[in-house]
Formats: structure tokens, C-alpha cells, sequence
């Protein structure tokens, strides 16, 4: 594989590196916000949700569904470019395609990764580098994309990841590059392709290889792309991202894999806590407070377990067959657990969404509704928060809305896509601004 670098279409100034400055809170810097738990700082004007017409469309070459992120003015996007093109289809269209289920050719042609940085005022595109250029060794579900990981972004750099290529960059805000890593190139389960993000969290970069030959959490310097620590558990293929939890003082990652979740101490990689027993791997992330750490999962013959986990406990969290809850587990079950949408804290309640809307007590585990979602049309990307709303697509391209409480109250949808268009993506909220990707383009609403 050739790590390759491109010169930028436009510089745009000049910028000193100092590798773990934060983005402002209004930013979206990363996988479901800076906080990585999708909750927006800023807000948006009730008018985004009856507005068709958006601000700016910006068609991107290649394909991906890698989230935008936005810091200050800048919108970075990741993309895949081949020959043969990899549009990704819908659910339905992946399901029925006869390359589902690792039977699939194996691709012939090599592929550009590409990072790309837009102006959040117009759309217009301010540079791009291609950070790898090569054949993929393993294949994808026809509905994935080969640039479905999210990059990361502080205030002076951007760190993009392809899982499928093995590659990882990180340059500075006017494109020039800083650093490049290697790793190996992941046989994914089934053929599915990959899917996990990488965690920015202050001075390091995490990055989560959970395949089907082995199953490593990195911990990068943001400086130069050094490794400080590894954590290794029993292989298996996951697609959640990590997510960063104060755990009573201490910094945790908690991550999500093959039969369990498993928390790491952010500043040495030592492994604080489990909870195994999950006969199912993770397409979503898990969602965290002060008050726990809270999943969901579903995969075909799988229970579909749920859990919330009690801050203050370390050790393996397991429960004991027949037992739903512990001192260290405040309430489990089965049959509910999510897709691929990861869940949204709100206030005292905690969302599931995908085909269905769910509502339960966070601390309890109440069921409060269980609602199907308008149309039933499947919501593939992460909801996000907005105040006191939950904003999602379906992938149709509707934006749909939900007034967080007690009961299902869906206020506002809105039909912004096109026929020929798919949305997989997770919308972000940055400036005033949601920014939402298709398989064709990204669209800005204000």
C-alpha cells in the first residue's frame, strides 16, 4: 500500500501544530460532536426543520459515510474514489445484493481515500489530500462504504482514518500533512467492511481494529502518531466507536466489541472493567453520564441485550445467569438492544431509535413507548441532540424531529432527499448550521 500525499487545492494560511489544543464547544470535531455522545452546545432555528431548500449542496466525489465535522469555518469530510464507483445502496438494496454476506468479489481496482475540506459558509472546496492509494485486500456489504470511519479534528489538526486501507493521517487545518501510520488491513465479518471511528480526547487518538484476525485498541500521540499503549482482547469484528467516560475522577475509554464492553484507563491502557456474557458484537456505540454508562445491540440470532452500568466499579461486571442487575449493573435486558443508530441521552430518559423510536427511565430501565418511526423507513445514522429535540434522517432523507420526554411526539418532517440519493450518515450541528450527507453530496440547512 502507498501512503500518498497530494498537494492542497487551496492554502489558506499558515498554522502552528501544538497536537492537543480542543475545538471550540460550538464545533462538531468529531464522531456524534466533541463529546462524542451526539449532544449539540449551540442550537439551531425551529425554520432548519420547514426548510427544503438548503443552504449549500456540494457533491463529493467517491463515496463514503464518514460524518461530516466542522471546526471554526472548516467542514472535513472523508471519501472513497474508485473507478467502478461503490455507490452504497440502501438497506433493502444491500440486503438483496448478491454480494451480501462475504460473497462478494474481491475488489480489482485501487481506490484513492481521500480527506476533504470545505468552507462551512458556501460549501466550496478549500483543499484535499489523498492519504492512501491501493487496493482494499477484503470487501464490503454493498450498503457500506469504504470510507465510513469519521475523522477527528482539535484546533489546529485533523486525523482521518480508513479502516479498509490500514491508513491514518493527520494534518494541520491548511492541509499540510504532519504524520502517517500504518496498519494492517482488517478482514471484517462477512465481508461487511468496516465502520469504527477514531476518539479524540485531548492529547491522544484512539483507534479501535476489532476484526476477525485480531481485536486492538491504540492509543496514538496526537503529536507524532506514536503508539503510548495497546490494549488487546479476543478477536472478533465490531463497528461501534470508543467513548471517553469520567468514571468517578478517572478517565476511562470504554469500548464496545464481540461479547462485551470493556473499559481501558485512558492514561496507561490498563484495563479498569467488563461486562461480558453479549452473544452479539456492536454496529452501534454506547452513550454515557455522571450517573452510567448505557448500551444497546442487536444482530440476526442474537438476544439483543441492553445494560446501564454504575459509576465506581471495577473488575469483571458480569452478571451471573437469570441475574438482570448488580450492585455494579443497574438493570439489563434482552429483545431491545439497538441496530446501528447509537442511543442519545435526554434529561432522565434514554433513546433508542432505527425502524422503532424507544423510550426508557436511564436509571431504571422503564420501557416509556415504544413507537414506530414515521413511515417505518429505517434511521441508519446517529440521532442527534439539540436542546430539548432529537434530530435524525431517515435513509430516505427526511429529517424527522422528536420533543424529548414521555411521550412519543414527533414535531416536525421534513422530505429534503432526492429518489436517487441514500442516507447513512450521522447529521452534525455546528455554527447554526446541520449538515447532513447522502451518497451523492453534502447539504447544509440554516
Amino acid at each position: 500500500m502507498a501512503i500518498k500525499r497530494v498537494s492542497a487545492i487551496l492554502t489558506i494560511g499558515t498554522g502552528l501544530l501544538s497536537g492537543g489544543f480542543l475545538a471550540r464547544a460550538e464545533d462538531w470535531s468529531q464522531f456524534r460532536g466533541g463529546t462524542a455522545q451526539s449532544i449539540a452546545s449551540g442550537s439551531l432555528s425551529e425554520t432548519v426543520a420547514t426548510n427544503t431548500q438548503p443552504a449549500w449542496r456540494t457533491e463529493i466525489e467517491g463515496s463514503g459515510w464518514s460524518q461530516p465535522i466542522v471546526v471554526g469555518n472548516q467542514v472535513f469530510v472523508t471519501t472513497a474514489v474508485a473507478k467502478s464507483g461503490f455507490k452504497p445502496k440502501g438497506m433493502m438494496g444491500g440486503v438483496m445484493d448478491p454480494s451480501t454476506m462475504g460473497k462478494g468479489p474481491k475488489p480489482k481496482d485501487p481506490i484513492q481515500w481521500k480527506l476533504i475540506c470545505l468552507s462551512l459558509d458556501n460549501g466550496g472546496i478549500l483543499w484535499e489530500q489523498t492519504v492512501a492509494d491501493a487496493i482494499p485486500a477484503y470487501s464490503k456489504h454493498a450498503s457500506n462504504t469504504f470510507a465510513t470511519e469519521t475523522p477527528a479534528a482539535s484546533a489546529d489538526a485533523v486525523y482521518a482514518f480508513f479502516g479498509a486501507a490500514g491508513a491514518m493521517a493527520a494534518y494541520d487545518l491548511q492541509g499540510k500533512e504532519i504524520w502517517t501510520k500504518a496498519f494492517e488491513q482488517q478482514k471484517i465479518s462477512n465481508d461487511f467492511g468496516t465502520g469504527s471511528s477514531v476518539l479524540l480526547a485531548n492529547d491522544r487518538v484512539l483507534v479501535q481494529l476489532y476484526n476477525e484476525e485480531s481485536a486492538v485498541l491504540h492509543c496514538l500521540n496526537t503529536k507524532d502518531g506514536g503508539e503510548l499503549w495497546r490494549a488487546e482482547r479476543p478477536k472478533g469484528s465490531a463497528w461501534s466507536t470508543p467513548i471517553l467516560w469520567d468514571n468517578q475522577g478517572v478517565q476511562e475509554v470504554v469500548t464496545a466489541g464481540q461479547g462485551a464492553v470493556i473499559a481501558y484507563e485512558l492514561s496507561t491502557g490498563k484495563e479498569r472493567w467488563r461486562m461480558s456474557g453479549l452473544d452479539t458484537s456492536f454496529s452501534c456505540s454506547l452513550v454515557a453520564d455522571a450517573q452510567g454508562v448505557y448500551f444497546g445491540t442487536s444482530s440476526p440470532g442474537s438476544r439483543a441485550p441492553l445494560a446501564a452500568i454504575r459509576p465506581g466499579h471495577t473488575g469483571d461486571l458480569s452478571l451471573p445467569k437469570g441475574e438482570t442487575q448488580s450492585d455494579a449493573v443497574m438493570w439489563s435486558g434482552t429483545k431491545s438492544g439497538a441496530g446501528m443508530p447509537s442511543p442519545v441521552i435526554v434529561g432522565d430518559y434514554l433513546y433508542f431509535f432505527g425502524n422503532t423510536a424507544t423510550c426508557y427511565e436511564k436509571l431504571t430501565g422503564k420501557e416509556i413507548y415504544r413507537k414506530r418511526t414515521p413511515g417505518g423507513t429505517l434511521i441508519a445514522g446517529c440521532p442527534v441532540v439539540v436542546g430539548d429535540k432529537i434530530y435524525m434522517f431517515n435513509e430516505a432523507g427526511n429529517l424527522i424531529v422528536v420533543q424529548a420526554g414521555t411521550e412519543y411526539n414527533v414535531v416536525a418532517e421534513l422530505s429534503t432527499g432526492t429518489k436517487d440519493e441514500v442516507y447513512w450518515s450521522t447529521p452534525a450541528v455546528a455554527n447554526g448550521s446541520l449538515l447532513i450527507r447522502s451518497s451523492e453530496a453534502i447539504y447544509c440547512y440554516r
